[in-house]
């Protein structure tokens, strides 16, 4: 063979801007972008612990915006291109949370993939005092609540909101199917990197009794709420084994993976 004939792609031109793109992507089979995409979106973020196979979607409710924020960052395909967008629009939807979520105005720009996100309710401390029973209205009537499947929660509010009709919000959510009480260390701005769930050391079994008496509440409540739908014809259950059961765990923050 002619070595002449054979031409060589000059290092000079290989830039750290173009480097990092495959412009022929768009070039490829529909069909092996699309499983690209799927592939992508079924990466689980983070280093998976027992209690994270699913994102973390952190939010938080300002009373000066009256509305609940979001510093997670969406995923990336919903900004890659059109294609990606649509494709990732058919997994993801937006989150119907707060004071008029039900209005066709509501500003729907939080997106969740209830199947694969935990929805992490977080800075709730400091806001009970003022807006505890203004977030057990919004997670009571929000037009996601039934869609919801796994929620955080800190647990240095976990009493205090049982004790303000909490259980009884959470009893009424068909979907869910695990609750998450997080021990926050205050640090999580002391550190970069994604946020994470470490499972709760041997020793600790003071958290493990607590997840445990939670999670019996949980149950209890749940099997009250669906025998007065019973009781009210609303298709409540005949025994507690046909009630979905709802695992409770606490669970350690990181953020990079240290202790947060």
């Amino acid at each position: 063979m002619d070595n002449s004939s054979i031409t060589f792609a000059s290092t000079s031109t290989l830039t750290p801007a173009n480097a990092a793109e495959f412009t022929l992507f768009r070039f490829l089979p529909a069909e092996l972008r699309l499983k690209i995409y799927d592939t992508f979106l079924s990466l689980p973020s983070g280093t998976p612990t027992n209690h994270q196979t699913r994102r973390i979607l952190k939010i938080s409710y300002s009373p000066s915006l009256s509305r609940y924020i979001s510093a997670t960052p969406p995923p990336v395909l919903l900004h890659l291109s059109h294609e990606a967008r649509a494709y990732t629009q058919s997994y993801y939807t937006s989150l119907l949370l707060g004071a008029n979520a039900k209005s066709p105005s509501f500003p729907t720009s939080i997106p969740i993939s209830f199947s694969t996100d935990t929805l992490y309710l977080s800075s709730l401390h400091p806001l009970l005092a003022t807006h505890l029973h203004d977030i057990l209205f919004h997670l009571s009537t929000s037009p996601s609540r039934h869609l919801i499947q796994s929620l955080a929660i800190d647990l240095r509010c976990w009493s205090e909101l049982c004790e303000n009709g909490f259980l009884g919000v959470l009893a009424r959510m068909r979907g869910l199917k695990e609750v998450l009480l997080v021990v926050e260390f205050g640090r999580v701005g002391n550190f970069r990197g994604e946020l994470g769930w470490l499972q709760v050391p041997g020793w600790r079994g003071d958290l493990f009794w607590v997840s445990e008496r939670a999670e019996e509440k949980v149950r209890e409540e749940r099997s009250r709420a669906r025998g007065r739908d019973k009781w009210k014809g609303k298709g409540g259950v005949e025994n507690k084994d046909e009630i979905d059961k709802v695992s409770v765990n606490c669970v350690l923050l990181t953020r990079g993976g240290e202790q947060a």
